[in-house]
């Protein structure tokens, strides 16, 4: 599957990578304990390794410093959070070396160094470092770490913190690297040069203390999404400024950290996210890794990050779905001189809610490619539709903005539809776009004109048809075509 899991049950949260001759080495946080590994030649496929360091641990980085590995790696204790430091000739085997903990308590000039309480506000004194390549040399190594500034509103004093080491045993506290006063925890930072400028990214959440329809051309849309936000600078070390739209990803079912890793002279997001678990639609879990996506800065717009469709996992798919042959709708019983098809494109005009099938029952991984234009009404894809029930995304061009959907039969031949998540489309969006869909058992995954426009899990359905969605729609519909992995068969 397109979804990475070391095992059934056994979910990756946090998580880092470093490559070594040609080898993808991944470490995440698997389950409620141990630091897991594994490797992978591509950033898609990837093969389980074990543990590579046992214990109760989470946020870490992996570098190279000096032509030797190291990783630091962190802890929530009962007396505060502290960040520890091992290294290793193989990447594999890891040793903790003397002096742990590196760091603990930050200094109060800047810090809250106060001991470690029960409460949100207070765990994130000291956590997830990362290790700021770019800003590293000979001399001088960086970490950058979440933190709290102890000022001020206690929902508004977040920060990033930054320290600075000769010997990665000693470290002197800086100044936060950024501190932008707007929620009461951000989590594993990241650090990375992408084109002309640097991006700090991290976790938010509305549970963090961002309030609902105050921050942003997209606040949450409710209290269960999960953010990565960012902000750039002309440094690796600052000043940073938020960014004019600083959401990269978001949603209820979204990736909740992320890696970056450089490929030749592209940069690829590493992620995992939530997936469902049983059959309530907000019944989420932790999951497992999404394959690499290339992310680069958008056209025209270099303050502004976009995550691109990963053709790298094209040669995964090659055997197509037949399509089926003539029309193929909702109510067949009934007159459809709204929907017309020739060939490989479909017309309409002025549907109701009407679903065009598209292929036969699948349970496979797919990609779905369409061209669409709309001169009025939204479209979209529906995957897994079986007994008049399906989980559809939406596109409604006039208000830039994507639905995610459950559909459900009513009445004898009619369907309605349950809105599950909204999402603005932040980039350019007219009434003509192509819209591509990857779909595996997990997660669901759309772009919108090559652009990620949002995720979902939708895991409760295990097989059905790929149809088209039509709402109060007129355009046309060519089908590009749906591809199937090659290991699996209808």
């Amino acid at each position: 599957m397109l979804f990475y899991r070391p095992a059934p049950g056994l979910f990756v949260s946090d998580l880092w990578c470093t490559q070594h001759e040609g080898l993808w080495y991944v470490y995440g946080c698997q389950g409620d304990a141990n630091i897991g590994l594994a490797t992978s030649p591509d950033l898609t496929d990837y093969t389980y390794q074990g543990v590579a360091i046992p214990g109760d641990w989470f946020g870490g980085d992996v570098f190279r410093w000096k032509g030797k590995h190291y990783m630091v790696y962190s802890h929530m204790g009962t007396e505060g959070n502290f960040i520890n430091l091992a290294s290793s000739d193989d990447l594999r085997q890891w040793k903790d070396l003397p002096g742990n903990p590196i760091l603990s308590f930050p200094d109060p000039r800047w810090y809250d160094g106060a001991v470690y309480k029960k409460s949100l506000r207070a765990v994130s004194n000291c956590r997830d470092p990362h290790f700021i390549k770019d800003a590293s040399t000979g001399e001088w190594a960086y970490l950058c770490f979440a933190a709290d500034t102890g000022r001020g509103d206690p929902y508004r004093r977040a920060c990033i913190g930054l320290a600075r080491s000769r010997d990665l045993k000693t470290w002197q506290y800086l100044p936060p690297l950024f501190a932008p006063a707007r929620s009461m925890l951000m989590e594993v930072p990241r650090v990375c040069r992408i084109g002309g400028k640097w991006f700090l990214t991290w976790l938010d959440a509305p549970w963090y203390g961002q309030r609902p329809g105050e921050e942003g051309p997209r606040p949450p849309s409710g209290p269960a999404d999960v953010m990565i936000q960012y902000a750039l600078a002309d440094h690796p070390l600052g000043p940073y400024r938020l960014a004019d739209d600083p959401t990269l990803l978001q949603g209820q079912f979204s990736p909740y950290v992320i890696d970056f890793a450089r490929v030749g002279r592209r940069v690829m997001v590493v992620c995992n996210m939530f997936c469902q678990h049983g059959d309530r639609p907000d019944a989420a879990t932790r999951g497992g890794l999404l394959p690499a996506m290339p992310i680069r800065q958008a056209r025209g717009n270099p303050g502004k990050l976009e995550i691109h469709f990963p053709r790298t996992i094209r040669p995964l798919f090659h055997r197509r779905p037949r399509l089926v042959a003539g029309l193929r709708v909702n109510n067949p019983e009934h007159p459809h001189p709204d929907v017309k098809r020739r060939g490989r494109t479909i017309t309409f005009t002025r549907t109701s809610t009407r679903l065009v099938e598209l292929t036969g029952a699948t349970g496979c991984d797919l990609i779905v490619d369409v061209d669409l234009r709309l001169t009025a009404g939204r479209a979209g894809i529906v995957t897994r539709y079986a007994d008049r029930r399906g989980c559809a995304v939406l596109i409604d061009p006039a208000r830039a903005q994507l639905q995610f959907v459950e559909v459900h039969p009513a009445f004898r031949s009619a369907v309605i539809l349950k809105t599950l998540e909204r999402h603005a489309v932040t980039g350019p969006l007219r009434r003509a776009f192509r819209l591509a869909v990857i779909q595996s058992h997990d997660t669901m995954l759309v772009f919108v004109n090559d652009v990620l426009a949002a995720t979902f899990s939708f895991a409760r359905r295990e097989k059905g048809k790929v149809a088209l969605l039509l709402e109060n729609a007129s355009g046309a519909c060519r089908v590009r075509g749906v591809s199937a992995r090659k290991s699996e068969t209808n």
